[in-house]
């Protein structure tokens, strides 16, 4: 009797550590459920978008006209520079994007009186700037004519 438990506690132990040393070895033949993918830059939705719906390219400005779109930026704060078309800078503006929470998208706009004497082609741009580097994270350019003709004169004729 004692020869038959001392047989059968062997076969246990030996088969329980053959059993062991072939899951071991299962594992490491098991190939892993992670697939690698290609992602490009465009397959990432950016954290800060921004579009300009007015004015509209090519559009005649007359003062006071309005800048206005969408966007989507960290501290809701778009900005707003005219330029001439030689990039020289006629109006600085900022604007706050209407929206519910610090950092969704939303509407922004804002109405700018200016009196176009010496230019009549310009550039309207937007953009955003990161609250963490400062760096301009989102732009767009608008390529518009001034109608100088709206522009109030001085009472002296200037």
């Amino acid at each position: 009797m004692i020869k038959q438990i001392t047989i059968i506690l062997v076969l246990s132990l030996v088969l329980s550590g053959c059993g062991r040393a072939l899951e071991t070895k299962d594992n490491n033949n098991k190939q892993s459920n992670i697939i690698p993918i290609k992602v490009d830059d465009q397959d990432i939705e950016d954290t800060y978008s921004l579009r300009l719906t007015s004015p509209q390219t090519g559009q005649v400005l007359k003062s006071p006209f309005l800048v206005g779109g969408e966007a989507q930026l960290s501290d809701d704060i778009v900005y707003i520079r005219i330029k001439k078309s030689n990039g020289d800078i006629l109006i600085s503006e900022q604007t706050k994007i209407s929206t519910t929470e610090a950092g969704d998208k939303g509407p922004f706009s804002v109405l700018i009186n200016f009196n176009f004497q010496s230019t009549d082609q310009g550039i309207v741009e937007a953009y955003g700037v990161d609250s963490e580097t400062g760096e301009e994270v989102v732009y767009e350019s608008i390529e518009v004519s001034f109608d100088l003709s709206s522009s109030v004169s001085s009472p002296n004729g200037n």
